[in-house]
């Protein structure tokens, strides 16, 4: 690989984090379909992971989906989804969706 070639950790780091590329790294990048089938395949094995690890530590979407109704849940299982939300970006963007669907209903 050549100098402008983006590391194995950038192209990581981008995929799984959003982080911009080096400015040399991007503009070759841009025109390089080698890396951008590598970012592909990365984004790709990232993707089958989330979705292999995603409702393994999670409350159920029918939990998640009480949990957006008042005074259907226990206190603390209420308490242990507003904890595990806290912490799953996946699961506070499902309570997001489900709140926001209650709202127009």
């Amino acid at each position: 690989m050549d100098r402008l070639h983006a590391s194995a950790e950038e192209l990581l780091a981008f995929a799984f984090e959003g982080e911009p590329l080096r400015a040399a790294a991007q503009q070759h990048f841009d025109t390089c379909l080698l890396c951008q089938q590598q970012m592909f395949s990365y984004q790709k094995k990232i993707s089958s992971l989330i979705s292999w690890l995603y409702r393994t530590c999670c409350p159920s979407a029918t939990a998640l989906s009480y949990y957006c109704l008042p005074d259907v849940l226990p206190d603390f299982e209420r308490r242990q989804i507003a904890e595990h939300i806290v912490r799953c970006p996946l699961c506070t963007r499902e309570v997001a969706d489900s709140r926001k669907f209650l709202e127009v209903s």
